[in-house]
């Protein structure tokens, strides 16, 4: 049996476009994972950097606070009801205990704010006095502002955090955490997420801003109470359902690109249909987020979506053009059989990759 020997046209267009899809596509993922990975170890150094005191003039705030009241603080949290990513906020339930010494007329639970949050109701439960101890225990429920990362949405994790702050300067009042009694209600739980972790500590603030106050050269000092929360996708629901359609556009292509391989036929004025689906189903996610959000995952699948369509499309292309000008079809099918398998193992290949380096 005569062995084929392939011409030098043939060679080299079957070798430019073999190397061409695992370079761009290579390209593609790389930085794509890259980022992604990046971005997703990055959330543990922010934990922890959170729970490092502020930089802040620490010899003026030693010395201001000198004759200061020392308040202990502590937080329970009882639940989360809303995560608002389109509106940038979330809504938390949580008690707020107050205890010092000395000045009752202090009345923390009627002198403090949460930190870019707004509270919407707030119940003082005890106010009392045992052995010269003061004692108050708050139920507070609030919206605070969060501007949420969505560089990994729709598999991305958050760290929501609020700050309890007194309406009084560190020169009156100095916070202490009562971290051993601090917790999270188990049952927390919203819906889509999971509770990793949780954590307290506290902060010495200072304000740019003088407010104009006279003899004053810098901002006032504050003492403040953190607590944070890390939440985190409980699964791959929502990734599917922004990607459903994606997935049934890329399986058409596939199809097509193998009809053409196998059977003399011209499948591209399919295309245009494909990639409308792909280009629509880029709003499902969209809807979800502020519109000014990071470039990230979303983007990423969808025009990983859009190039599978537009390599199929030249696929197609070139192989009725072998077909139509130089009459070959054994070489049009074995142009067509290499490729649009090498197409199916990168496109399967980046849709395992690029949610894997997000998922956390």
């Amino acid at each position: 049996m005569q062995k084929k020997i392939y011409k030098k046209w043939q060679i080299k267009k079957l070798v430019t476009w073999f190397l061409g899809i695992i370079l761009c596509g290579g390209i593609f993922l790389q930085y794509t994972t890259w980022t992604l990975y990046q971005d997703k170890v990055a959330e543990d150094k922010y934990w922890r950097g959170a729970l490092l005191e502020s930089p802040v003039d620490e010899e003026k705030a030693i010395a201001l606070s000198q004759s200061a009241t020392k308040v202990t603080v502590g937080t329970c949290v009882e639940s989360l009801k809303e995560i608002n990513m389109k509106n940038s906020y979330y809504r938390v339930a949580f008690k707020v205990w107050f205890k010092w010494r000395g000045d009752k007329s202090l009345d923390l639970a009627n002198n403090f704010h949460v930190y870019n949050g707004t509270i919407s109701k707030m119940e003082i439960i005890t106010d009392e006095t045992v052995n010269g101890v003061n004692y108050q225990l708050c139920s507070v429920d609030v919206n605070v502002f969060k501007n949420f990362w969505t560089k990994r949405f729709p598999l991305e994790s958050h760290q929501l955090r609020f700050y309890i702050e007194p309406s009084y300067t560190i020169d009156e009042v100095v916070f202490e955490g009562d971290i051993e009694n601090c917790e999270i209600n188990s049952s927390v739980s919203i819906a889509g997420y999971e509770l990793k972790r949780f954590a307290n500590g506290v902060h010495t603030n200072e304000y740019e801003s003088t407010y104009g106050m006279p003899d004053q050269e810098k901002g006032s000092y504050t003492s403040e109470f953190m607590t944070q929360m890390e939440l985190n996708r409980s699964g791959f629901g929502l990734y599917l359902k922004c990607f459903i359609a994606l997935f049934g556009t890329s399986l058409w292509v596939f199809i097509m690109v193998i009809l053409c391989t196998y059977h003399r036929i011209d499948p591209l004025s399919m295309i245009p249909a494909a990639l409308f689906g792909t280009v629509s189903n880029i709003m499902i996610g969209a809807n979800l987020l502020p519109d000014a959000l990071e470039i990230g995952l979303l983007e990423y699948v969808n025009a990983w979506g859009i190039l599978t369509i537009l390599c199929g499309a030249l696929i197609i292309i070139n192989i009725n053009r072998i077909r139509t000008k130089y009459n070959d079809n054994k070489f049009a099918a074995l142009f067509g059989r290499i490729l649009s398998m090498l197409l199916i193992f990168i496109v399967i290949l980046g849709h395992i990759v690029m949610p894997i380096a997000a998922y956390l």
